[in-house]
C-alpha cells in the first residue's frame, strides 16, 4: 500500500479514536451535569429558619418533605437521628429536648443523599403563639411611650416571628414569613402585646431565651380561628356554618350586582367632582369566600401551617368581634382552645387570654352596651 494510503488511514483512525474520546467524555460528564441541573426537593416549611427558637423542656418536632421513601437525617449538637420520608415524601423526626439547656446559638443540619439544608444561630427556649384580633396586632410603633420602648427594643435572645396574613379554605402546611432577632428595627410592627409578654418573660428569666411567633388578624371573629371540624361537631355552632355557606353559594350573583353597582358610583363621583359636590358613598363591598371572617379560615391558613411546632403556650386577645354573640362565645371559645391543644397534640398547653379591653366610659346604669 502506498504511503498516502497508509496517511489516511491513520488519519481516519485518529479521527474515530478523537470521536470515542469525545463521546465517552460526555457520556460520563452527562449525568454530573443532570445531577447539578436537578433541584433540591428537600425542603421545610417557613417556621424553621436561622436564628429560631426551638421549644426546650420537651421535644421539638421538625418536619418537610422529600423524595418519597428517601432517608432523612436530621443532627443538632450531639443529637443525630435517621427517617424515611413515606410515599408522599412527608417525613418528621422530634428533637428530645428535656435535658437540653436553653441557649445557644446551634446549627441544625437536615440531609439526604441528595441534599442538605443548614440553620444556624438557633437557640433552645421558649416558644409562644401570639394570636387574636387588633388588640394582638396592634404594633409598638402605636404603643405608649413607642419611641422610648422601640428605641430600647434591643433583646438578641428575643426571636420574632410574625406571619403574613393569609386566609384559606383549606388547611395549608407554610406560610410566609421568617425568624429575625429583636432589635429597634424588628419589633417597631411587631405585636405590642406579644413584645412585652416576651420581654417580660425573658428579663425574669434572661438564661431562657425567648420565641414569639404573632399570628393575628384585626376585627377577627373567634370562629375564623377555628378548625372545621372542630366547628362541625358541635351543633350549637352549626348557624355559623349555614351562614357561611348561604354567603359562600350567594356571592357570584351579590358580586355581579355590586360591580354594577360600583361602575354607577365611579360615574356619579366624577359628575361630582366637576360640578364641585360633594362625593357619593362607596358602596360597599359584599363578603366572599376569600373574607377573613368566614368560618376556619384563618386556622386553615395562619394556624394549620405551625402545627405541630414546638409551643410551651399560646397568649389570645379577643373578644369584640364576638361581643354580640357573647353566649354562643361560651361553647365557641373553648372549643377552639381545647381544639388547638389537641391539633398541637403537646398536652394542655398554658392558654392565657384577655378579651375586652376598658376603653370606654364606665355606666353606673344599665344601658345598651
Amino acid at each position: 500500500m502506498s504511503s498516502r494510503g497508509l496517511s489516511e488511514i491513520n488519519r481516519s483512525t485518529r479521527l474515530i479514536i478523537s470521536l470515542v474520546l469525545i463521546l465517552g467524555g460526555l457520556a460520563i460528564a452527562a449525568p454530573a451535569a443532570m445531577a447539578q441541573d436537578e433541584e433540591s426537593i428537600l425542603s421545610m416549611p417557613a417556621i424553621f429558619g436561622d436564628g429560631m427558637v426551638l421549644q426546650q423542656g420537651s421535644s421539638a418536632p421538625v418536619w418537610g418533605t422529600a423524595e418519597p421513601n428517601v432517608r432523612v437525617r436530621v443532627s443538632i449538637g450531639s443529637f443525630r437521628k435517621r427517617t424515611r420520608a413515606d410515599e408522599s415524601g412527608n417525613w418528621r423526626i422530634d428533637i428530645p429536648t428535656t435535658n437540653v439547656s436553653p441557649g445557644g446559638p446551634h446549627e441544625l443540619r437536615v440531609k439526604t443523599k441528595k441534599d442538605h439544608l443548614v440553620f444556624s444561630d438557633i437557640l433552645f427556649g421558649e416558644v409562644w403563639v401570639c394570636s387574636g384580633q387588633s388588640n394582638m396586632e396592634w404594633p409598638m410603633t402605636r404603643a405608649r411611650d413607642a419611641e422610648t420602648e422601640i428605641a430600647a427594643a434591643n433583646y438578641p435572645n428575643i426571636r420574632l416571628f410574625k406571619v403574613v396574613k393569609k386566609v384559606s379554605d383549606k388547611p395549608l402546611n407554610d406560610v410566609t414569613a421568617s425568624w429575625s432577632r429583636c432589635t429597634p428595627e424588628s419589633a417597631k410592627d411587631f405585636s405590642a402585646v406579644a413584645y412585652f409578654f416576651g420581654r417580660r418573660l425573658h428579663t425574669t428569666n434572661p438564661a431562657v431565651p425567648v420565641g414569639l411567633i404573632q399570628t393575628a388578624w384585626g376585627g377577627t371573629p373567634a370562629e375564623s380561628w377555628t378548625s372545621m371540624e372542630t366547628l362541625k361537631s358541635i351543633d350549637e355552632l352549626s348557624p355559623l356554618l349555614d351562614r357561611w355557606d348561604q354567603i359562600v353559594a350567594s356571592y357570584p350573583k351579590v358580586k355581579a350586582e355590586y360591580d354594577k353597582k360600583l361602575e354607577t358610583w365611579k360615574v356619579a363621583s366624577e359628575k361630582a367632582k366637576a360640578e364641585g359636590k360633594p362625593t357619593p358613598g362607596r358602596p360597599g363591598a359584599p363578603r366572599g369566600p376569600d373574607h377573613p371572617h368566614r368560618t376556619a379560615t384563618l386556622y386553615n391558613g395562619m394556624i394549620h401551617p405551625l402545627i405541630p411546632y414546638g409551643i410551651r403556650g399560646a397568649i389570645w386577645y379577643q373578644g369584640e368581634s364576638n361581643a354580640g354573640r357573647a353566649y354562643q362565645y361560651r361553647t365557641l371559645f373553648p372549643a377552639m382552645i381545647t381544639d388547638w391543644r389537641e391539633q398541637w397534640d403537646q398536652g394542655d398547653f398554658p392558654f392565657f387570654f384577655v378579651q375586652l379591653a376598658n376603653f370606654k366610659a364606665l355606666d353606673t346604669w344599665p344601658v345598651e352596651s
